[in-house]
């Protein structure tokens, strides 16, 4: 299983989600059209793109000597249905939780009523 919290934790720093977002504007920049978006230094901007890079949340296209960025959508596609699963597991859980109260209601309503059949019980003896 894939630990999507190194992915979380990455994406987590608003400079690299600023560099995401002018990279989801553009579709590919090349680094200095980058930091034309991003009021970072270059090797600042060379750090935060290697490590985007090496978690495959962008692509680094080479051509030449200019280097081409773009957002690695099947890493994205992957940390969303990550976090669909999140957001569904609450009504899992109350589902879970609903089905286990009517449970015990029912276990409850049988003790009550079993109770209530031995006063019955012990009333009529006690007239007796």
């Amino acid at each position: 299983m894939v630990d999507f919290s190194e992915y979380f934790a990455v994406i987590g720093d608003c400079t690299r989600m600023q560099i995401l977002h002018s990279l989801a504007d553009a579709k590919s920049l090349r680094a200095k059209d980058i930091l034309a978006h991003v009021e970072i230094s270059q090797p600042t901007l060379s750090y935060h793109m290697r490590v985007l890079v090496e978690k495959k949340i962008v692509k680094a296209n080479r051509i030449g000597r200019e280097c081409f960025y773009s957002i690695d959508s099947d890493t994205i596609e992957s940390l969303i249905d990550e976090l669909k699963t999140i957001q569904n597991a609450p009504e899992k859980v109350n589902d879970t939780l609903a089905s286990e109260t009517v449970v015990v209601k029912k276990k409850n309503k049988a003790k009550k009523e079993e109770k209530e059949k031995k006063n019955k019980k012990k009333k009529k003896k006690d007239k007796k």
